[in-house]
C-alpha cells in the first residue's frame, strides 16, 4: 500500500542523514582522519556547512515520512489519499533538498 512508500522514503532519508552526519564528523578539525576526507579541497568550510544542512534536511524528511507512514498505516481507515497530496509531498522534498544543498555565496568586493 501507499504507506510503505513513506516507509521506504523514511529508510532512504535516515541512510542519507547518517551519510551526511558521518561526513561532518569525519571532517571535524579535531578528527585525525580529516585529511583523507578533505584532501586538497578549495573550500572545506562551505562543504562542511552544506553537509550539516543536508543532514538536518534528511532528518526532517525522515520524521515527516515516519509520521506519514504511521498515520496511513494505523490511523487512516481508507488507503486512498488524494494524489495531489502525494505530488505536493514529493515536490516539497525535492525543493528542500535542492534549496538547502546550495552553498551560500559570499559577496566578493
Amino acid at each position: 500500500s501507499l504507506s510503505y512508500l513513506f516507509l521506504g522514503v523514511a529508510i532512504a532519508t535516515i541512510a542519507a542523514y547518517l551519510y551526511f552526519k558521518l561526513l561532518v564528523i569525519k571532517s571535524d578539525p579535531q578528527n585525525a582522519g580529516r585529511e583523507k576526507i578533505i584532501g586538497n579541497m578549495k573550500d572545506p568550510v562551505t562543504w562542511r556547512e552544506r553537509n550539516k544542512r543536508m543532514s538536518v534536511v534528511c532528518m526532517f524528511w525522515f520524521i515527516v515520512s515516519t509520521i506519514a507512514f504511521v498515520v496511513l498505516k494505523f490511523f487512516y481507515p481508507i488507503a486512498l489519499i488524494p494524489f495531489m497530496l502525494l505530488i505536493i509531498y514529493v515536490i516539497l522534498m525535492v525543493l528542500s533538498i535542492v534549496f538547502f544543498s546550495r552553498g551560500k555565496k559570499k559577496a566578493s568586493i
